[in-house]
């Protein structure tokens, strides 16, 4: 699971900065990638994990994050590391602005089936 999350901050960070955790006054635009759920069946068997990438913004309109946003969904179809067997599934796609009204986030849920003996 370790390898995959560091092999897909890698990836991502081809577009912006991409983090884990975000430390605080992190300058905008940057990624984030939250796992939210993850079942594990067999030992050694296939790991299927849900996990959300929210590229946060505050430029002034639409036009940044959704170039983002399509540079991120163009890396995430490609996506096909060379040190794990992963596929990925974007569920879900979503804009919204925060409360403060200066912020944007752009939210890709996605499903990971992970195989390998290393999660």
């Amino acid at each position: 699971m370790r390898e995959f999350l560091t092999n897909l901050m890698t990836t991502l960070h081809q577009v912006c900065p991409t983090f884990l955790q975000v430390k605080p006054h992190t300058a905008y635009p940057y990624i984030t990638i939250e796992p939210q759920q993850m079942l594990q069946g067999l030992p050694g068997g296939p790991c299927i994990v849900t996990l959300a990438i929210k590229i946060s913004s505050r430029y002034a309109g639409t036009r940044e994050i959704l170039k983002l946003a399509k540079r991120i969904e163009s890396l995430l179809h490609g996506y096909s590391p060379t040190s794990i067997e992963v596929s990925l599934k974007i569920l879900k796609s979503s804009l919204v602005l925060l409360a403060d009204e200066q912020t944007r986030v752009h939210t890709f849920l996605l499903k990971a089936r992970l195989k390998g003996e290393n999660l």
